[in-house]
Order: structure tokens, then sequence, then C-alpha cells
């Protein structure tokens, strides 16, 4: 039952099995919701054991929040991270005694059609709007493919400015 959405293709509109953009997030998990409609959805949904505030915090090098919860059954932990008080990025970590990548991998493949990229540690299906991955030994993401893009070549820029601000600084010595 809470596999579900993992292991059981979906026929798109045309009959045809993968052929489908991936799907921004997990059951009413969505990417792009606020994070007081997150923590809602963790609390009602039985895939997770969200004990509410204690779960969040924030990653350590960029301060933007993040929710850290257990799972229940097929998901171990659940990652939830927020810029601009959006979700842009669901990670599960699934159980290996219950689910294995194979599995997991031939369900998105069914579903999705073959995957963008694909090497040893991954796969990867993209769309303009998604990037969903299904990664070793057992992790499934999805990524806000607009905020992410946005996020790298804001720190680009950053890096840049960094750069040229150090070349200035070495300039006066």
């Amino acid at each position: 039952m809470f596999a579900a959405l993992l292991i059981v293709p979906v026929i798109a509109q045309d009959g045809e099995t993968g052929s489908r953009e991936p799907q921004n997030g997990f059951r009413d998990l969505r990417l792009g919701m606020t994070m007081e409609a997150a923590k809602q959805t963790l609390r009602e949904d039985p895939n997770f054991a969200y004990r509410g505030d204690p779960d969040v915090s924030f990653l350590p090098a960029s301060g933007l929040p993040i929710i850290e919860t257990a799972g229940v059954a097929f998901i171990e932990r659940a990652i939830l991270q927020f810029t601009n008080d959006r979700l842009y990025i669901l990670t599960l970590v699934l159980s290996p005694e219950r689910l294995d990548y194979f599995s997991v991998y031939s369900a998105l493949t069914e579903r999705y059609g073959e995957p963008s990229r694909l090497d040893p540690g991954q796969a990867v299906w993209e769309s303009d709007a998604v990037t969903l991955s299904i990664e070793r030994p057992l992790t499934v993401r999805y990524v806000d493919s607009a905020v992410f893009q946005q996020m790298v070549e804001d720190g680009a820029m950053g890096a840049s400015l960094e750069a040229l601000t150090r070349e200035g600084f070495l300039e006066q010595l």
C-alpha cells in the first residue's frame, strides 16, 4: 500500500506507459508548497513519523530551513529542503529491507521511460519543472529544476564576485 506510487505503473493519457514527465513530489508532498503546508501534509501522511517542529532545522552552510523526519515501512527517512518558504528538494531514503534499487528503477522506467542520464550511481529523469533521481544505495530525490538552477546561478555569481574581491585585495598588497 505505501509503495504504490513507486511501484505501480501509471498509464499516460495516450495509452502508453513510460511517456509522462516526472511528478513534482511524493503523494501530497509537492515541490513549491509552503513549509506550513508540508508540515501539515507530513502529520497526515501515514508514510511519515513527523513529530512537529523538533524535526525542523537549518542547513549549516546556507541557513536554509529543512525538515528531516523518520519514515514508516518503505521510507526510512525524508528530508525536505526549503528556500523562500517553498519546498524545492524532497529526498526520500528508502528501506533496503523492503525495496531494492532495481525494483524502484524498473517502476520509474515503466512510468517515465528511459532516464535522461544513467550511470552506476544514479538514474535521472528530467523535465523543465522537475528533476527526479534514484541514487544508490536507495534514495529518491525530487528537485524543482527552476529553483535549483537559479540557486546554482546565484552561487556562481557569488563565487565570481568573491574571486573579483579576492583579486582586488591581492592587488592592494
